[in-house]
Parts: structure tokens; C-alpha cells; sequence
């Protein structure tokens, strides 16, 4: 006999549908795992463009005007609970270590804000967790700061609760959540290591 009979066809139209049910049904969860996988990805790869920046020695337009020069001041990355779908690019123009947002009028430190993609988001933002240092699950704000020329990273937290500043950190972790609930984690250690799981 040649050809498929009616019941071999129906059985394997049956087969295909319950693999393209299969592989449907699962997509929503492999998208969001991915988005989730790639925004932990991007935090740590900016995170090292502001430490290569600040190594590098690389100036900054600070009045974005080009017959100025530009200056040559240490690279950071502040969170902020707050803005839990973004982050913020800076240089440290005062060099006092720490974030001055722009405010009506002036520059500020700004240099971009990044925006984190597909409602995932800051959902929490901790110290000490891999090191000896007392941890902290509740800040509200942290500051990683590179200094240039010296191969210096400096961490600095807020615990806005608390009325609590930390200075001189030994590690971080930024913890982003999608919206199914799903967590990734990106650390940072005063070493200047970075990583994500």
C-alpha cells in the first residue's frame, strides 16, 4: 500500500499539536527568563564600561560644549530604589565619591540614565552578603564609584529607614526581579570583580 492511512495521519496531526502546544505553552516563561538573564547582563557590562572608563582615563564633556575641555574625573553607577525601572551613569565632578543629580539648572554628574527593559526591575539592593561585613537587605541607594588614575573602587550605601550611610563596603548585590517573580543577582566586590547569577 502506498500512502498514509486516515489513522496514521490523524495520529501524527495529534503528535505535532501536542509538541507546538508544548513549545507555545513554554515561551512566555523562556522570554521572560531570558529578559530577566539579559538586564542582568547588561547591569555588569555597564558596571565594567564605568570601571574601564575610569582606568582608561577616559574625559567626559561635562558642559557638553566642544570647545571646552573635557574633564578626567572618576566613573560611577548609582541604583536607586526609588527609580526601580533605571540606573544612572555618572562622573564624579566634585570627587567627593558620591552621586549629585542634576538638579533645575545644572548638569548635575548625569552622564545617561539606563533604562532596565520588559517591566523587570530593582527589587532589592544589598551589602555585605558575601563577606564578613554585618548584611543589609534594606538600602535604598548605593553608589559604585572608580577613581582614576588608581585602580580604586570605592561602595558607599543608604539605608534611608534607618538614617544609616555606609562608607567603604566590601561588596554589593543588585537584585532584579521580572514580573512572574523570578530573580537574578549581579555582585560587585570593592576588588572591582564583578558577576552575575
Amino acid at each position: 500500500m502506498k500512502g498514509f492511512t486516515l489513522l496514521e495521519g490523524l495520529i501524527t496531526i495529534i503528535i505535532l499539536g501536542i509538541i507546538t502546544g508544548t513549545i507555545l505553552g513554554n515561551y512566555n516563561d523562556f522570554a521572560a527568563a531570558l529578559s530577566l538573564r539579559r538586564n542582568a547582563q547588561q547591569i555588569a557590562l555597564t558596571i565594567r564600561e564605568a570601571q574601564a572608563s575610569a582606568f582608561a582615563v577616559r574625559g567626559f564633556d561635562h558642559d557638553r560644549n566642544t570647545s571646552t575641555a573635557p574633564v578626567f574625573n572618576s566613573w560611577g553607577i548609582h541604583f536607586d530604589k526609588t527609580v526601580p525601572g533605571s540606573y544612572s551613569i555618572f562622573v564624579d565632578l566634585d570627587g567627593d565619591k558620591l552621586y549629585d543629580a542634576p538638579s533645575p539648572g545644572l548638569a548635575g554628574e548625569l552622564v545617561q540614565t539606563v533604562k532596565i527593559s520588559n517591566n523587570v526591575t530593582i527589587s532589592e539592593l544589598c551589602k555585605g552578603l558575601r563577606s564578613s561585613e554585618p548584611d543589609n537587605c534594606d538600602l535604598d541607594r548605593m553608589t559604585i564609584v572608580y577613581q582614576r588614575p588608581n585602580p580604586d573602587t570605592t561602595l558607599k550605601a543608604w539605608d534611608d529607614a534607618a538614617g544609616t550611610f555606609y562608607q567603604n563596603v566590601p561588596d554589593f548585590e543588585i537584585r532584579i526581579k521580572s514580573p512572574d517573580g523570578n530573580e537574578r543577582t549581579v555582585a560587585v566586590w570593592l576588588s572591582g570583580q564583578i558577576s552575575g547569577r
